[in-house]
């Protein structure tokens, strides 16, 4: 297990210099998702990706046996995500991992939480998805995993 994980962490740190591999462009009602090229790339420069284009970059990723996270570039688990109403934003999905995963937006309001919008199932080993979203309105919202909920979930907020 100790092997694995420092296999995936080198292979972590090589995706992140090299690409980004998650983009979700936000829609309050509305999500789409959009495949990337056929040849796997997302069509954006590594520097535009990490310079704030409105691209959002996670990858699933297997942090233990069967324990499963969002990374992001920087190498944070679930990181809390800082977004701004009426922007569209691309988040960019990778998933080197043997599960299927599939990225929902929540919003939990009066104890209820409910979908805003989600990415197509994202199959193992697959190419990298895009995902866009946008939000008209500020607060706060929630993302997780359809299939790992609570171990990959994680914060946005929406300021104007």
């Amino acid at each position: 297990m100790v092997k694995k994980f420092t296999v995936y962490l080198l292979l972590l740190i090589i995706g992140a210099a090299s690409a980004m591999p998650f983009q979700i462009s936000a829609g309050q009602s509305t999500g789409e998702e959009n495949e990337t090229s056929p040849n796997g790339s997302n069509n954006m420069s590594k520097t535009g990706a990490m310079s704030g284009n409105n691209t959002i970059g996670l990858n699933a990723a297997e942090v233990g046996e069967e324990q499963y996270r969002w990374v992001d570039s920087s190498g944070a688990e679930n990181p809390p995500l800082a977004l701004k109403a009426n922007t569209e934003y691309t988040f960019v999905i990778s998933n080197p991992t043997d599960e299927e995963h599939e990225l929902i937006i929540d919003s939990a309001a009066e104890g209820k939480v409910s979908e805003i919008a989600k990415s197509d199932e994202i199959e193992p080993q697959s190419e990298d998805i895009e995902f866009k979203f946008k939000t008209d309105k500020a607060g706060e919202l929630g993302y997780h995993c359809e299939y790992h909920p609570d171990m990959m979930n994680g914060t946005i907020k929406v300021t104007q």
